[in-house]
């Protein structure tokens, strides 16, 4: 069970690191983009101080680059982080489950392995949903999928930054009403705190020069995250796992 759990916040770790990697990756570019608009607008802006459509264009970029800290990279964050959470939510119990079957490495008859199977079938079925149902609530609370499908192309990035802002507000209630995202720590960013022997190393994740044994005195880098509350939906086994959202058709 020690081992499966490990695994599991091997996974865990591994999945969200290469989220947030490609969130910063996002964000960089983003915000480089956004930069050099400004820049190339703010000359433009200065060497036509009559053209009233280069100023307010030239306006609008630095809106958007003014509004990128705080609408775009939280709600990025955010995305990517719930995406990793659900890989890991998928990804966890299938790896469990090949673990408990390796350790056990007794031959087992045809007939006794097909319950086993049938069960280990419905319940990666039901992980499915729940991961697809997180996205489901955040399409249907937030329209998360509808703004990333979106060609954004034809928007100007003030319009972006309005959109971003109501879709961050309706995907942070989302996650307060089915996960209640807390601080794993009580200290501030910056505090003094000191782990003792018996600290959980998934919950706390040691940074710098870790030499020697706990306790360790250190400096809280980061508060962490964790679900408060995980307020899943009982499902009937009716619907296709795949839907997020089904699709609308007036009649009449």
């Amino acid at each position: 069970m020690d081992g499966i759990k490990a695994v599991s916040r091997i996974i865990l770790v591994r999945v969200l690191t290469v989220m947030l990697l490609i969130c910063l990756v996002i964000d960089a570019g983003s915000y480089w983009l956004l930069q050099t608009l400004s820049e190339k607008t703010g000359r433009l802006a200065e060497a036509y101080p009559s053209l009233p459509e280069i100023t307010a264009a030239a306006a609008r970029v630095q809106a958007a680059e003014n509004g990128f800290w705080l609408y775009f990279v939280p709600a990025s964050i955010i995305f990517f982080l719930l995406v990793g959470l659900s890989l890991w939510l998928f990804l966890r119990r299938p790896v469990a489950r090949h673990m408990q079957e390796r350790a056990a490495a007794r031959p087992q008859k045809v007939e006794q392995r097909q319950p086993l199977r049938q069960e280990g079938k419905e319940e990666a079925e039901v992980d499915k949903r729940i991961f697809v149902h997180l996205l489901s609530a955040l399409q249907r609370e937030g329209r998360l999928m509808d703004f990333l499908a979106e060609n954004l192309a034809g928007y100007q990035d003030a319009q972006i930054g309005v959109a971003v802002r109501n879709i961050h507000e309706n995907c942070k209630k989302t996650l307060d009403k089915y996960l209640v995202p807390q601080a794993v720590l009580e200290q501030q960013e910056g505090d003094e705190i000191t782990l003792e022997r018996d600290f959980d190393p998934g919950a706390v994740k040691l940074i710098g020069n870790v030499t020697g044994q706990p306790p360790f005195k250190g400096t809280v880098r980061h508060r962490g995250w964790r679900a408060g509350k995980l307020d899943l939906p009982t499902f009937s086994g009716h619907q296709d796992p795949a839907i997020i959202a089904p699709a609308e058709v007036e009649v009449g």
